[in-house]
């Protein structure tokens, strides 16, 4: 019984923290790791945006005039119904323009083994980079 019971504690353990999110039924800024809000109990198992990399990010945009250098066009808003799937534990919605942070952003960000950031529209999302499921976002960044 020993046995049994530390095996299934084991696999409980091993699921990855993106497969939890979706979980979450939470739709205010609090869930989204705004500043000053702390994220439900729920939410302890999930990878959320630091507020130190929540620091680095909007104080390198507003460093460069509220744009990433080397952006082809400043960001635009995303449809509504994009930006509305556009949320913690759900996959990137299928076809969605992206691009990736620029090199020196990126350098001065915390290494996040197995995760992604990508900027859609004016958001700055992190993804598990093998799944593609959005574990938190900053909206309007841009």
């Amino acid at each position: 019984m020993r046995i049994v019971l530390s095996l299934l504690l084991a696999v409980t353990l091993a699921i990855p923290t993106p497969a939890l999110a979706g979980n979450n039924k939470n739709k205010g800024n609090k869930a989204h790791g705004a500043p000053g809000t702390e994220a439900p109990a729920t939410d302890a198992l999930t990878i959320l945006i630091t507020a130190t990399e929540r620091s680095i990010i909007l104080g390198y945009v507003s460093e460069h005039g509220g744009s990433l250098p080397g952006a082809p066009a400043p960001a635009q808003p995303l449809p509504p119904g994009i930006a509305k799937n556009l949320a913690r534990g759900k996959p990137l919605p299928p076809g969605i323009a992206k691009r990736y942070l620029p090199d020196g952003l990126e350098a001065q960000l915390p290494p996040r083994p197995g995760y992604q950031w990508v900027v859609v529209g004016p958001d700055v999302v992190l993804i598990a980079a093998a799944t593609g499921l959005v574990v938190d976002l900053i909206r309007d960044a841009l």
